[in-house]
């Protein structure tokens, strides 16, 4: 019994550890969400300022802004995309060890209330033993 205690909590432990993954792949997912906004937000300001006129010097330095940024953001989108399946994965290591987690728990409080079960039985018996001797005498 002790031992599936312990497997119980070795099993909570790595549920755990893996939600705790989870949840910073998913946190790196939204950091580089919050990246690619803030470099559209740039191309998009770039933008303006080119079409709003202005001098041909920051027409050009508009131009290259926006041919500097967007190699960026394609490798903010790869990684997005990296991030992404690594956090599908994760959820799905989650997932199967939850499952785990769950069964082994479900086993351990039904044997633990087998074992309960038994007891009762065993002092139910012991008290109709006794009162059997008392009743013959």
């Amino acid at each position: 019994m002790k031992q599936l205690l312990k497997l119980c909590q070795q099993e909570e432990k790595k549920l755990g550890q893996l939600g705790q993954q989870r949840n910073n792949a998913q946190n790196r997912i939204n950091g580089i969400e919050q990246q690619k906004q803030q470099l559209s937000q740039m191309v998009t300001d770039y933008t303006q300022l080119s079409v709003s006129g202005g001098m041909a010097m920051m027409l050009q330095n508009s131009a290259q802004m926006i041919q500097a940024i967007a190699p960026m953001q394609k490798q903010l989108h790869r990684q997005q995309l990296l991030l992404q399946q690594e956090h599908q994965r994760m959820d799905n290591l989650w997932r199967r060890q939850l499952g785990r987690q769950q069964a082994i728990q479900w086993l351990y409080q039904d044997r633990q209330q087998e074992l309960q079960y038994q007891q009762q039985r065993q002092e139910q018996k012991q008290l109709d033993d006794l009162a059997g001797r008392y009743a013959t005498t």
